[in-house]
C-alpha cells in the first residue's frame, strides 16, 4: 500500500515536501557522497523549489554532491516558461551552489526521438550501469490519472525496453520526452505531490482502486509516497 499523508494547505505540504528533500538528500551523500534526483513540473513542484531556494533549506543541503535530472519535459524552447528545466532553474537552481556540470537538462533543442535517446545515454554513462537506480524522483498527477508524461492511452505505457522515451500528447498537441514506468520503479524512493480540490477525485481513485484496475497511468508507479492536499 502506498504511504499517503494528507495535509490541510498547499503550503504545509511543500513544506513538508521540502524537509523531505533535506532529508533524503543528506541521507544519500551521508551514504554514496552523492543525491540524484529526478524533479517534476507544475505548480506544486514550483512551491517546494521556492522553500528549497530559502537560505535556511538551502544551507542545510550539500548542493556540490546534488545531482539533477527531470522526469520528463515538454519540447519547447529550453527557455519557454513551458519548459519544467527553465523553471526549475530559475526559481530554485540559479539561487542555490549548484555546480552547473550537475545539472542534466533534456536537451529538447533536438528532435523528440534523438533527445529521448541522448537522455538515455546520459543516465546510463552517469550512473555506469543499464539500469540507473534514483535516490529520488518527484511526481505530480495531472487530473486524467497521467504522471511524469505518461498519459492515458499513449504508447510509452506499455515501453518495457527504453528508460526514457518520446511520446506525442494528442489532447496537449505537442510531443514530449519522459521516464518510463519501468525507471522510476527502480527509484529508491518516490514522491507524488498532489495540491487542489480539482485532484481529490483522480486521488481517491487512483488510490483507492482494486490492485486488478489498473486505468491510470500513476498506477504503474510502484511504492511511492504521497503527500495530498486536496
Amino acid at each position: 500500500m502506498p504511504k499517503v499523508t494528507h495535509f490541510t494547505t498547499a503550503q504545509l505540504l511543500a513544506t513538508a515536501a521540502a524537509d523531505y528533500f533535506v532529508y533524503q538528500a543528506n541521507k544519500a551523500i551521508a551514504n554514496n557522497k552523492r543525491f540524484t534526483v529526478a524533479l517534476s513540473g507544475g505548480t506544486t513542484p514550483a512551491a517546494l523549489f521556492t522553500i528549497l531556494a530559502t537560505e535556511h533549506y538551502a544551507a542545510a543541503i550539500d548542493w556540490k554532491n546534488v545531482y539533477i535530472f527531470w522526469g520528463d519535459e515538454r519540447c519547447v524552447p529550453l527557455d519557454s516558461p513551458e519548459n519544467n528545466a527553465h523553471n526549475a532553474s530559475t526559481i530554485l537552481l540559479d539561487n542555490v551552489p549548484i555546480p552547473k556540470k550537475n545539472i542534466f537538462i533534456i536537451p529538447v533543442n533536438d528532435t523528440p526521438a534523438h533527445a529521448a535517446i541522448y537522455y538515455e545515454a546520459t543516465l546510463k554513462i552517469f550512473f555506469k550501469t543499464d539500469q540507473p537506480v534514483f535516490n529520488l524522483i518527484l511526481l505530480g498527477l495531472g487530473n486524467d490519472g497521467h504522471t511524469a508524461s505518461l498519459f492515458p492511452n499513449t504508447s510509452i505505457l506499455a515501453e518495457k525496453n527504453s528508460l526514457v522515451k518520446e511520446v506525442f500528447v494528442p489532447e496537449k498537441k505537442e510531443w514530449r520526452i519522459s521516464f518510463t514506468a519501468s525507471l522510476i520503479n527502480y527509484a529508491e524512493q518516490v514522491l507524488f505531490l498532489v495540491a487542489g480540490q480539482a485532484k481529490a477525485a483522480i486521488v481517491n481513485t487512483i488510490l483507492n482502486a482494486d490492485k486488478t484496475d489498473q486505468h491510470y497511468p500513476a498506477q504503474l508507479i510502484k511504492n511511492a509516497d504521497w503527500y495530498v492536499s486536496v
